[in-house]
């Protein structure tokens, strides 16, 4: 018998309360539960692989609170190898001990929990410190946590977190961009993300062909038969959808993402919005375009002038209906070099 402490208390009314009503007493529920609560807490020390017990937690028939708290505690105390890869600048997914990686699908599965639970910034932690880990296992880490992200909708994780990778070669990436996006109806960066989808290749674009239904059909598993070169994409196609697939379900979200799949986005908001995400003050102090206006340069970020090539997406007489933007102001930048659309 464990000893009867107060966390013991809490979990065993939890247990009683969701659980224990499968069982024919009250009794036997506790002696299942004690026997569970035994193996998270005293299991670590006998001749059974971590993957056992992780997998023991996972499967066993009890709430998912209980699920969580004792993969939390599993985790705790089963992450020196994790610790130690990073301190040593190491990659634990290398590494000969198969008790090493074992801790990595603890994070994994623990993550994957925090996830479900709605505990967003717990799951965010553990991706971050498994990325730290597992540099080679990269990619499909960095994909659960872009999709954490969006979900706590946060524009400063998101950059900070993009900047990370090359996130204009993934597609998984640049689709979960377009709904955080459509989320915070950002609708001209929902369509710049998706004009770069459609750049980097087509085939994602099989989703929003032939209607909601086809988005279904890739989730569950049964795309079109792909031949050749599509069929090297199909995994990368289904994988997009399945990562998005609550989103994608969502008619709101699905409709939005078909239009601005299907429609060519104009080269003036397409540059506004790359200027928006890659050009800095400091950036344009430097741009010879912008001499002797540095003080004005409040100006042109308010209207979202950041450089010449946006500039020149203007007549001369749009530019004059921008806030701050006078004749002074278009002689200064016709001298510095800007030739303006024609009309």
């Amino acid at each position: 018998m464990v000893k009867r402490d107060r966390e013991f208390e809490i979990l065993l009314k939890d247990f009683l309360r969701t659980e224990g009503k499968n069982f024919s007493s009250k009794e036997e529920a506790i002696e299942v539960f004690e026997r569970l609560y035994d193996l998270v807490e005293e299991g670590y020390g006998i001749d059974t692989p971590l993957g056992d017990i992780i997998d023991a937690i996972d499967e066993e028939d009890m709430s998912a609170v209980d699920k969580l708290n004792a993969l939390r505690e599993l985790h705790e105390e089963n992450k020196d190898a994790l610790k130690r890869a990073i301190r040593l600048g190491e990659d634990i997914m290398y590494s000969d001990n198969d008790e090493d990686t074992e801790q990595m699908i603890l994070a994994d599965v623990l993550a994957g929990y925090y996830r479900d639970a709605g505990m967003y910034n717990e799951a965010a932690k553990l991706y971050k410190f498994m990325l730290a880990a597992s540099p080679s296992d990269f990619s499909e880490v960095t994909d659960e946590l872009t999709k954490v992200y969006v979900h706590l909708n946060s524009e400063s994780l998101m950059q900070n977190h993009i900047k990370c990778f090359d996130y204009e070669k993934s597609e998984v990436t640049l689709l979960l961009l377009s709904i955080f996006s459509i989320n915070r109806e950002k609708f001209d960066e929902a369509h710049y993300y998706m004009t770069n989808l459609k750049k980097l290749n087509t085939y994602t674009g099989n989703i929003f062909k032939g209607g909601f239904k086809k988005v279904s059909d890739y989730i569950i598993g049964v795309p079109d038969n792909e031949k050749g070169v599509n069929k090297e994409k199909t995994f990368e196609i289904h994988y997009a959808a399945t990562i998005a697939e609550e989103y994608l379900l969502n008619r709101y979200h699905y409709e939005i993402l078909e239009r601005l799949y299907k429609s060519e986005m104009e080269r003036r908001e397409y540059l506004i919005v790359e200027g928006r995400f890659n050009i800095s003050k400091e950036m344009m102090k430097k741009d010879p375009i912008f001499a002797g206006m540095e003080r004005q340069l409040n100006k042109f970020i308010n209207v979202e002038l950041y450089n010449k090539e946006i500039i020149e997406e203007y007549t001369e007489k749009e530019l004059r209906k921008l806030d701050g933007i006078g004749a002074t102001v278009i002689q200064k930048l016709k001298n510095n070099g800007v030739k303006f659309r024609e009309e």
